[in-house]
Formats: structure tokens, sequence, C-alpha cells
């Protein structure tokens, strides 16, 4: 008896339909698809049951022809691509002819379309494989496509798809990834007969990303719109500042040629162009929209396109990270007042007294119209807190006659005086308090210090070899990594030598490592980085562990000196990304104290 049979055509186009199509969203990515290439500039996307029940695209592109209807939906029926050549020079999103073929394979498909060259209007239905005549009739212009009941003859395959708000979610994320690369387009979604979201028209690819980032609190002064160009690419990054971060890297979006895409070697150079700005274990929020010559890339590698080669990789990786490093500036935070405003309740709170007089008591309002005279109500004085006022008063006063200033230099005009640096304190033994113009700062003495003393590593690195070698045990990886970088560690100060396998020893180090082996043999033990990134965890080490800590006392003089020195760097941030300084305007501050002259 044969084993080897021919499978029956539907069974195989079912099989091949599941390499496609996997979900509702996989179905509108196609949908979305095949309208940005017909030229929509408006594009209305409708579901029902999380796209299961019905998943419905309407757009106002130039339509099909009753011609190129007939076979519409056969297996590698496209009009995209005509030759072997053209693969290698793809413009448009779609391009395999698989899709709507497959779609036609588990669910009922419907395509009413009208010619935007012959006028005629028509319908076609593929329902689970099975082709029905052409109909006349469809809608004025464009295309409406539409899919119902995906997997209902495929019951396994049904019986894997999450619940209904679950896929809608992802429907609508869907929308949201097609529509920040096309903002010449208007896009709408409608989830079981709601409007979800309506995005107009854009004038620039940061108004179309700030219509996503408004919606999670971002203000648009956080955020950059930056360009640049290499020999047959532009990149464009829409990018937040150093105040805009989250713990993953879900909002870093890369686009290559309008596709969002799957490619870690960019997000990382995105990574990279921050920096310092944030803290480890940060992420920013940052869309990147390249566009490249259709010959140097290929999506010709996966079903669904997320993934794409790229010959001129490496010129864009340090196009992206050169563009974030200059056009994306630290900001010292500021403090922001808090605006109550309260208004009299005459309703609730109006109350007599028992000799007729009335009082008035006062209620927060959060309305959005402010009150011209905000009355503040009566509060009871912390007693305690003024002892404590005063008693700090005092101990600053005799602080100053016992330890006499030295001499000051004569300031040469107006303008210098604004620039002084007058120190007033210490707070929670932690905070330098220092007034400077018309702004109080706080500046974390410990942040600070730590990236004073990081900048004078790297300007001046001092070798001292050790009398007794250290011995570091590394894992396979890390020795392999050792043997291919030693002028790497020897640039940064570090001597070490190869014993045996997997034994190293370290014979000389930087002097400013004195009492640090263990961190410095731990540092060794787990970094595998590139030179730029290894120097700066190295000297963030050392810096950390010599800098003033938390906690500790710091007289005058020497608080005086750090501040100096940490308003005449070119950024406010240790060694980890974090920012030290924050800034308190007197103007804001007089507001918070109910001053409004």
């Amino acid at each position: 008896m044969a084993r080897i049979n021919l499978l029956d055509p539907l069974l195989s186009q079912r099989i091949a339909a599941g390499e496609v199509i996997e979900r509702p969203l996989s179905i509108l990515r196609e949908f979305l698809d095949n309208a940005i290439d017909a030229g929509a500039d408006e594009i209305r996307t409708s579901i029902d049951g999380g796209g299961i029940d019905r998943l419905s695209v309407s757009d106002n592109g130039s339509g099909i022809d009753r011609e190129d209807l007939r076979i519409l939906g056969n297996r590698h029926a496209t009009s995209k691509i005509h030759s072997l050549d053209d693969l290698y020079d793809i413009h448009t999103l779609g391009f395999r002819g698989e899709a709507l073929y497959s779609i036609g394979a588990v669910t009922k498909l419907t395509v009413s379309t009208c010619s935007a060259a012959t006028g005629e209007r028509s319908t076609l239905i593929i329902d689970n494989g099975m082709r029905s005549d052409i109909t006349e009739g469809g809608p004025e212009k464009g295309t409406t496509v539409t899919a119902e009941d995906l997997f209902m003859d495929i019951p396994a395959r049904r019986s894997f798809l999450k619940r209904a708000s679950t896929e809608a979610s992802m429907c609508r994320a869907m929308v949201v990834s097609k529509a920040l690369a096309f903002p010449s387009v208007r896009f709408t979604f409608s989830s079981d007969g709601a409007l979800r979201l309506d995005w107009p028209k854009a004038d620039s690819l940061k108004e179309r990303v700030m219509m996503l980032y408004r919606g999670e609190g971002i203000a648009d002064a956080d955020v950059v719109e930056l360009h640049g160009e290499g020999e047959g690419f532009s990149v464009d990054i829409v990018a937040g500042n150093q105040a805009v971060k989250r713990s993953d890297r879900k909002e870093i979006r890369i686009y290559v040629n309008g596709r969002a895409v799957e490619e870690y070697s960019l997000q990382q150079a995105v990574s990279y162009g921050y920096g310092e700005l944030l803290p480890g274990g940060a992420f920013p929020y940052a869309v990147v929209f390249i566009n490249d010559d259709p010959e140097l890339i290929d999506f010709n590698i996966h079903p669904t396109k997320k993934e794409v080669k790229i010959r001129n990789k490496a010129e864009i990786h340090h196009a992206i990270v050169s563009l974030i490093q200059s056009g994306v500036k630290r900001r010292i935070p500021e403090i922001k007042p808090v605006q109550q405003e309260f208004y009299l309740a005459e309703s609730e709170s109006v109350k007599r007294t028992e000799g007729g007089v009335r009082t008035a008591s006062y209620h927060q309002s959060h309305r959005s119209a402010p009150i011209a005279e905000p009355q503040i109500p009566y509060a009871e004085k912390d007693r305690a807190w003024l002892e404590k006022a005063k008693a700090l008063m005092e101990k600053r006063e005799k602080s100053r006659r016992e330890s006499p200033a030295p001499e000051k230099a004569k300031e040469k005009d107006g303008a210098a005086d604004e620039e002084r640096i007058r120190y007033i304190g210490q707070a929670f033994h932690l905070f330098l308090i220092a007034e400077k113009g018309h702004d109080l700062y706080l500046v974390d003495q410990h942040a600070a210090h730590e990236r004073i003393l990081y900048d004078e590593l790297i300007s001046k690195c001092s070798v001292q070899p050790l009398l007794v070698p250290l011995r570091v045990e590394v894992d396979q990886l890390t020795d392999s990594f050792l043997s291919d970088h030693l002028s790497v560690y020897e640039k940064l100060g570090i001597t070490i030598e190869r014993r045996d396998e997997g034994v190293w020893e370290i014979t000389a180090m930087p002097a400013s490592c004195r009492s640090m082996e263990t961190e410095i043999v731990d540092f060794i033990q787990s970094a595998r980085a590139d030179e730029k990134e290894l120097e700066s965890r190295l000297f963030a080490i050392i810096a950390c562990k010599a800098a003033i800590k938390a906690g500790d006392d710091i007289d005058r003089w020497s608080a005086e000196e750090l501040l100096q020195k940490a308003f005449s760097l070119s950024e406010p941030a240790c060694p980890h990304g974090r920012t030290f300084m924050i800034r308190l305007s007197e103007k804001e501050l007089r507001l918070m104290a109910g001053r409004t002259g």
C-alpha cells in the first residue's frame, strides 16, 4: 500500500494559511497593507468580537478592476511584483500574493470594490476556500474587505485564540503601529460599534507620534524630532528626553521603509545613543523611521515580514547613535508647584452659629478654570517645625562666626553676581542646597562627586604594578573574550595575563583602584562589551566607591568646591545616568508659598 499521497487542495491551502494567519491582527495587518498600497488617505477599521466574529477595513484608494478581481484570492496572485528582479526593488508593503489566499481559506472573505480606472463596482466572496461568482455592487470609492468567522471550520485553531477583549487590544495596537509610519493617512478604529481611535492626518512624524505619546502623559516639550542622511538612506527619529523613560524596550520602535520590524541591533543603537542620559535598567521612548534603498534590504525571510536583512546596517546603526547623542539633550528637572484652587460651597458648607453669624468652610476644587484670587484656608502653625528651623539658623550663624570665609574675588560686573553660586546648606545628609541667579538648586552630593571623579579618571589614569598578582578564574566565554580584548584592558590601566585555561592574573591596575580588588575581579569575570562600554563601567565602579556617600557630613568649603565643579559639568548626571541636580525657580517658589507680588 502506498504511503505517500497528494494532499487534498483545501487541506494544503489551510496548512499554508496557518503560516500567515495566526489571529485577527494577522488579517488586519494584511488588510491595512493593501489599503496603504492602494494610495488611500483614509482607512477605517471595524471589528466585532475581537475581530474573530468580524473584521472589516474600508479605504478610499484606487480600488480593483473587475478583471483583476477574477484572479484575486488565488495563491501567488499579486499586482506588486512581476519578475524575480522585482524582489530586490520592492516599494510596497505587500508583495507575496499569499495574504488574501490564506485569509479566504480560514474565513468568509468578502471584497467589495470600486475601480478608479473604470468606475465598475464589484463584489467577490471566498468562503473558507470556496469562491463565488463576482456580483455587481460595491462602495462608491475604494475597497472594503471583510473577514468573518475566523477558523470556524478549524475548531482546534479557534480554541487557541485569546479572549475577544485581548484580541481587540492587539488589533488596536496594530492600527497604531501602521498609523505611526503614515502620518498623511487618517486612521479610525471601532470595536463592537464603539469608536476607539480616530487619528487625523498629521503634518509631520512628530505630530503623528505625539498622538500616541500624549496618551502616555508625555508632553510635546519632552520630545524632539531628528533627521539624518547617509549614502542611500535617511533616518528620522522622534525621541523623548531623559525625563521620558520606562523599564522595558517596548517603546523603541523601528520602521524600515514603512514596515515595523523586530531588529534588536537597531534597538540597541537607540540605547547606545542615550548612553548616560538614562539610568541603568531604564529605556527610552523613541520611534526610528529608516528609508533605505530597496536594493539594500530583503523582507522576503519571514511570512509576516517582521524581520529584515539590511546590507548597510552598520552605517545606519552609526547614524542612529550619532543623531541621538547630538540631538537629545539632558534637561535639569524642575520642581513644579502643585496649584490648588478653593471655592466657597454655600449650599453645604455655610452654617449659622448660635449668634446668627455665618461661617464658611473651604473645599478643594479641580475645576479647569482658575480663580483669580485664591483664598488659602487657615492652618495651625507647626511649632515643632519652627523650633527646628530656629535651631538650624543659630547653628549656621555660629558656624559662620567660627569659620572665617576666604577672600572673595572682585566681580567684574553685575552679570557675574547672577552666576555666583551661594551655598546654603546640606539637607538630609544627602542634598547640597545652593542659590544661583534666580534659581534654587538641590544637588545629590554622592552622584555629583561620583561624576566629577569619573571625569577625572577618564582624563588621567595612572597605573600601579601589583607586588602580588590577583588570580582571576573565568568561564569559557569570558576566557575567550579576554584573549581577544587584552588591548582594551591595557588602555583602561589593567594589565592581565593568561596562566592557564580559565585562569588569569592581574599584574597592574589604576592607582585609584587601591582597596577595590574584589570589585575589579568581579568586573573582569562578568564584563563582555565593547571598549567604550568597558571603560564607562570600570570607571563608574571606581568613582562610585570613592565618592562621598549619602549620609556623610560635608564641611562648607568642601561643599562649595563640589558645587563649583558640579555646575561646570556639561552633563549633570552620574556615570550610571541619574540626574543629580533639581532646579526650583524663585517665581515657582513664590507661587508655592502663595506670594503673588
